[in-house]
């Protein structure tokens, strides 16, 4: 090969591989955080085995995993008290036990690294979720300026404020609740899924068990999962900035005794509940009891998130366009896509000043027969769409799409 040609090709090369590394990471986006933890209750039927379960159910992976060490706490104890006042008095038991536990202080530490030693943080977390530049949050430098100012705070309401506390409080559906539920006295439950048995069956699982109860293979879960969020806003911003920030250069004893006594800066607010009864769940998979403890908790907890999404509008999922040609995104039926779901696609703009805004610029609706059925263990019950990768769709509006724009479920 001529010296020019060789030339020319490393060139070509060279700038192919330039314009690879600049395109961005499509599945880098801002991601809400969620913390998931379980009220545990020792004396009730199979509580080891759904804690057992629980540890291992993942973060949905269009949340930033935010856990903190412990996700397992004692569930309160309430008695002598109505159904409605249950309600009630339950949810502030709960709110009780998170601020005694110290819960949102705990996540603000976990979101600047701080040390508990010597209270020095750093951006490091903030800048890998946000996508921001190094220089651009140096806090010290950014305090500096209008721009600097309005880029921390940009950080602050597309990341923090958009932290959340799952509160998990799962019982084994008996009996008694089953009849409660068939009677109708739970009227807000939302049934998971149907009993589909695909792939396995209950020879497959005696075998592999070695001994399966006739509760196991019925086993059925009510889930009622509490959200809270954690608050950020312009005044928790300056105070936590101006009087409490230092990074590993700037450790100062005072400043991190502030911290660490303050007791009402950071709080978390409750947003509301839902309630959901797996039903019978398919026995594709299954092979041991303890898949089905995991198979049935996996589908209940998916499904409460699910509805608090419906729910409430700041708790919905963005997730951004893969192609455009096709049209497609990795979203399916565990995020509720159906024939009759609508997106709007959502554009990010920049503003002069460093913040974030997004821009509707249409409406999307899936193609039926290629919604990808992504809910935990679907393959094993050869459900359609098990074997999609993602979900594609069509335009229901007129609007220029590109990868990387975010979609969201409307109503």
């Amino acid at each position: 090969m001529k010296p020019i040609r060789i030339l020319m090709v490393l060139l070509a090369t060279a700038i192919t591989n330039i314009a690879l590394a600049q395109q961005p990471d499509i599945e880098k986006y801002h991601r809400s955080s969620l913390y998931s933890l379980l009220l545990k209750h020792p004396e009730k039927e199979y509580s080891a085995e759904m804690i057992e379960a629980f540890r291992k159910i993942p973060i949905p992976d269009k949340y930033n995993n935010h856990n903190l060490k412990l996700t397992v706490f004692p569930s309160p104890v309430l008695q002598k008290l109505t159904k409605e006042e249950m309600e009630g008095a339950f949810k502030d038991a709960i709110t009780n036990l998170l601020n005694r536990n110290k819960v949102a202080r705990r996540m603000v530490e976990k979101w600047f690294d701080r040390d508990a030693k010597t209270g020095a943080m750093d951006m490091n977390l903030v800048m890998e979720r946000g996508l921001y530049d190094a220089s651009i949050l140096d806090v010290r430098k950014a305090r500096m300026s209008a721009r600097g100012t309005a880029m921390l705070a940009d950080a602050g309401e597309e990341l923090l404020n958009h932290t959340y506390v799952l509160v998990n409080d799962i019982r084994y559906a008996d009996k008694e609740v089953e009849k409660s539920i068939v009677g109708g006295a739970l009227m807000a439950v939302h049934t998971v899924g149907s009993f589909v048995p695909l792939g396995s069956n209950v020879m497959d699982i005696v075998t592999a068990s070695g001994h399966v109860t006739s509760n196991i293979l019925g086993f059925k879960v009510l889930v009622t999962s509490y959200l809270y969020k954690l608050e950020w806003n312009d005044e928790i911003a300056s105070t936590f900035y101006n009087t409490m920030w230092m990074d590993a250069n700037s450790a100062d004893a005072a400043i991190k005794k502030v911290f660490d006594t303050d007791q009402s800066l950071f709080r978390l607010k409750y947003i509301g509940s839902a309630t959901v009864y797996s039903g019978k769940t398919s026995l594709g998979g299954v092979k041991s009891e303890k898949d089905m403890f995991l198979k049935v908790c996996t589908r209940a907890v998916d499904r409460s998130i699910l509805e608090l999404q419906r729910s409430f509008d700041e708790f919905k999922v963005n997730t951004p366009l893969i192609s455009t040609d096709p049209i497609y995104a990795y979203i399916g039926m565990k995020e509720g896509v159906s024939k009759e779901s609508r997106y709007e696609v959502l554009e990010r703009i920049m503003t002069k000043e460093g913040r974030t805004t997004y821009k509707k610029v249409g409406v999307i609706k899936p193609v039926e027969g290629k919604i990808w059925d992504n809910r935990f263990m679907a393959a094993d019950d050869l459900t359609e769409g098990s074997d999609l990768s993602y979900t594609t769709f069509e335009k229901v509006s007129d609007g220029k799409f590109y990868p990387g724009m975010l979609i969201r479920e409307i109503k």
